[in-house]
């Protein structure tokens, strides 16, 4: 109960920190938009632009209880969004910058790490949604929750780091 009542916080911490990055960065972005070639080249920096809106404005709703559902039902939509263009960009075979936290200089590159790291994020979307009581109002964040929040975002981002590790060992190189 208490890591799927938690789950809420990373994803503000996780969208927050990508929505103003991207924010902060809108040309950068454009240009990482293009890359996937889901939407024509003249609606990439709008697309990017609505989805760093989207991102900032989704993790200040999961803050708000009021708001929490439906914010995690923006969250779900984001995140089936990221997997299918990621997915999309792997079966054409392309190696292009994920884009996931929008700003400049080296970028995981769209690959098993980050489909692991948007995966991992679903599954707290779904653990979240699930935790929420149909009408419900959820009290503020308690602090064994931050806790849980902060061990999780940890987790999620480790997972990820480790995946790319393990893909940048040579082949024929055991332990």
């Amino acid at each position: 109960m208490l890591v799927t009542s938690s789950g809420y916080l990373v994803l503000a911490a996780v969208f927050g920190l990508s929505g103003v990055t991207k924010l902060r960065h809108p040309r950068a972005l454009a240009g990482q938009v293009e890359n996937y070639e889901i939407v024509p080249r003249a609606l990439a920096a709008h697309v990017g632009a609505a989805l760093a809106v989207t991102e900032a404005g989704c993790a200040l709703l999961l803050l708000l209880p009021a708001t929490r559902l439906a914010a995690l039902v923006i969250a779900s939509g984001l995140i089936a969004t990221f997997l299918a263009a990621m997915s999309l960009t792997l079966a054409r075979g392309r190696r292009i910058p994920c884009a996931c936290f929008g700003g400049q200089g080296q970028l995981d590159m769209v690959g098993l790490p980050s489909l692991l790291r948007t995966v991992l994020l679903g599954i707290i979307v779904t653990m979240s949604l699930d935790a929420q009581p149909a009408g419900a109002q959820p009290a503020g964040a308690r602090p064994a929750q931050l806790l849980v929040a902060a061990l999780l975002l940890v987790l999620v981002f480790l997972l990820a780091e480790t995946s790319r590790l393990l893909s940048l060992r040579p082949a024929g190189v055991s332990r």
